[in-house]
């Protein structure tokens, strides 16, 4: 009795298994582009970083962080006790009592007077504050160039690090699929083989 058919379904278990492995693994390697002469591989992460980063950045832009959702966060937010402890901080710090001698002098009624119509204007006019305030941020900001940049200073182990951790388990998952896919075309050769 020959045993070579019985081993088909260890080799394809074995051989889809180390190539889904190795696949998995030139996600991230080799670093740098490696071969001989014209044929170099490298891996896709390191390859394609800067697409990788430049995508990331346009998805999160586009679709999970916008400037209307930052606006209507913004607007949202209760900024009145926030303004109201800036403006009484102003009125208390040296700096505004040492600028002027003037504003020095002036009464405490007048003091307290003009503190509550600048928490009352600040405050009437803080959507306006905001929208100003975004204007300012759409017109000075790039979140796509702030992630890209971001993306592109970690190293590429750190990458792999960050891929790792959040996609480590189907990963594993791919690779024990290869090998289980090997098994079962090793079972339908084997069947193949001793059906002759």
């Amino acid at each position: 009795m020959e045993y070579t058919p019985y081993l088909f379904p260890v080799i394809g278990c074995l051989i889809g298994y180390s190539t889904n492995y190795i696949a998995v693994k030139m996600l991230f390697r080799p670093h740098k582009p490696t071969g001989i002469g014209p044929f170099k591989i490298q891996g896709l992460l390191p390859k394609r970083r800067n697409d990788i980063s430049l995508s990331i950045a346009a998805t999160v832009e586009d679709e999970l962080i916008s400037m209307k959702d930052l606006t209507k966060v913004l607007k949202a937010l209760d900024l009145g006790p926030e303004i109201d402890k800036m403006v009484d901080g102003f009125f208390e710090s040296s700096e505004y009592n040492g600028k002027s001698e003037i504003l020095g002098r002036i009464n405490t009624t007048i003091n307290a007077y003009l503190r509550f119509r600048v928490k009352k204007s600040v405050n009437a006019n803080k959507d306006e504050l905001i929208s100003e305030f975004i204007h300012e941020i759409e017109k000075n900001v790039d979140f796509k160039d702030i992630i890209v940049k971001n993306i592109e200073s970690y190293d590429l182990d750190q990458l792999e690090d960050i891929v790792l951790r959040v996609s480590s388990k189907e990963l594993g998952y791919i690779t024990i699929i290869g090998g289980v896919l090997g098994f079962l075309v090793g079972l339908v050769q084997m069947a193949f083989y001793l059906g002759k």
